[in-house]
């Protein structure tokens, strides 16, 4: 019974023709669910009382993925999407049942300074 519905979730889930895109996890094309977008995070020296406005901006996301596709994600691996490389930062979600990872991904972190 786990196998049908694990199958089933995947076929809807996976499937490139309704949610999933093709991505290059460590170099093998597979398909996946893309959450990918940018953010600030406002770095000072600790405490309440912020000596610094460095901003650091840098490209966020999440990577859903077959475990059948990828069983061991780690920390470091690769991810290319939209000619863009993202670095896995670590598993964010297993979904048992579905057969699925999430991975949360972060790629080109720059920083500056606001005034």
């Amino acid at each position: 019974m786990n196998q049908y519905i694990k199958q089933v979730i995947q076929n809807a889930t996976f499937d490139t023709a309704l949610l999933a895109e093709t991505i290059s996890y460590n170099g093998v094309e597979i398909s996946a669910i893309v959450e990918v977008g940018e953010n600030e995070l406002q770095k000072s020296r600790g405490g309440f009382n912020r000596l610094s406005n460095t901003v650091a901006v840098s490209g966020s996301g999440y990577f859903t993925v077959k475990t059948d596709d990828v069983p061991n994600p780690k920390r470091g691996d690769i991810i290319v999407y939209d000619n863009k490389k993202y670095y896995v930062a670590g598993i964010e979600l297993i979904d048992s049942l579905g057969g699925s990872v999430t991975v949360k991904v972060t790629c080109d972190e720059r920083g500056y300074l606001n005034r």
